[in-house]
């Protein structure tokens, strides 16, 4: 192959896969290096708002429970609610 035969596949086809991977590299970098903690520390915040759901939902359960424990000893009722 010449030189003048060459260039053009050089400066055509080689160099626009040479950017594409560049550009490809470049994306997935991004993605990797900021996209994803980004979406980790939003999927930790939305997790520690469950949790902290959940704790509320565990006491308020617990709180109703003894009320239904009183309200059932003041009827004198025979039965344990739980």
């Amino acid at each position: 192959m010449t030189t003048e035969a060459l260039i053009p596949q050089v400066t055509g086809p080689a160099s626009a896969l040479v950017v594409c991977l560049l550009i490809g590299m470049a994306v997935y970098k991004l993605l990797k290096d900021v996209f994803a903690p980004m979406m980790q520390s939003g999927i930790n915040r939305h997790l520690d708002q469950v949790d902290g759901m959940m704790k509320m939902h565990s006491q308020e359960h617990q709180k109703i429970m003894e009320g239904l424990d009183h309200l059932a000893e003041r009827i004198n009722c025979p039965h344990q609610v739980h």
